[in-house]
């Protein structure tokens, strides 16, 4: 008989909490089936600036899936993916920003989604001695910014991204041509100091490159082309390189002077 009563009491508790739980998800489904959609909008954008990006993605999702031709569409939309931005969570910032730019073409946010996305791809860029796959796709998306919104006001931006990326591409080839200088091996060297000397001579590892060929021209004994390549960062490179590397070109260039002195005896 006592089990029976407190099984009672149990059913009647267990009810009156799921009644409570019931109304209060009744009252947030009323919320956001406002008719007024600019407010539940609103209501996204304060979540969004408090960093409560799980409430103002709920929100915009909401909106882009029951108001998806409304005033407020591509602003959710945009907001969406912003949210997935500021989470870092980068692969779904990019489809997110992907949609507006197919799906609204004449939305006024396209130009910052695809900038978005571009940038997106830029953070999804690993460091320079892992694979160079996202590297070389982010670059591809930010020559097209460049060539469609020459004038945006992303475009510094841009060009500071260009030569971040370009940097770490660089780099990479030039840690490749260290790795076969410490083997020993100055032919595979050469070949990949080339490669930064021929396709990044615009970034800040062109005349590290130089220095780095003239030393495997020496190492060769290719004196002559180590001379004048050696003169040539002299006149327009030696302030690119570091303090250590000055060292080592001013220490080849003693051993080709005292090799040049050498061979006219």
């Amino acid at each position: 008989m006592i089990k029976s009563s407190t099984r009672k009491r149990f059913i009647i508790a267990t009810v009156i909490v799921m009644g409570i739980s019931l109304q209060q998800c009744g009252s947030q489904k009323e919320a956001m089936d406002a008719s007024n959609i600019g407010d539940t909008y609103q209501r996204g954008l304060d979540y969004f600036e408090k960093d409560n990006y799980i409430k103002a993605e709920e929100v915009f999702t909401f909106i882009i899936y029951n108001d998806p031709g409304g005033a407020y569409a591509d602003d959710a939309q945009f907001q969406l993916a912003e949210t997935y931005f500021e989470r870092e969570e980068y692969l779904l910032a990019i489809s997110e920003y992907d949609r507006l730019i197919r799906r609204m073409k004449n939305s006024s946010y396209v130009e910052d989604a695809f900038w978005k996305k571009t940038e997106s791809y830029c953070e999804l860029s690993p460091d320079y001695r892992l694979e160079r796959d996202m590297t070389d796709k982010a670059l591809r998306f930010l020559y097209d910014f460049v060539d469609i919104y020459p004038e945006s006001k992303y475009s510094e931006q841009a060009q500071i991204r260009i030569m971040e990326m370009r940097e770490k591409l660089a780099r990479k080839l030039l840690e490749s041509a260290r790795l076969y200088d410490t083997l020993r091996e100055f032919e595979s060297a050469i070949y990949y100091y080339d490669n930064v000397i021929n396709d990044y001579g615009d970034t800040g590892l062109y005349a590290a490159a130089r220095l780095g060929k003239a030393g495997d021209m020496v190492a060769l004994g290719r004196w002559d082309e180590a001379r004048e390549l050696l003169n040539s960062i002299a006149l327009n490179g030696k302030n690119d390189l570091t303090p250590k590397e000055k060292l080592k070109m001013r220490t080849l260039g003693e051993q080709v002077v005292a090799e040049t002195e050498a061979s006219k005896k």
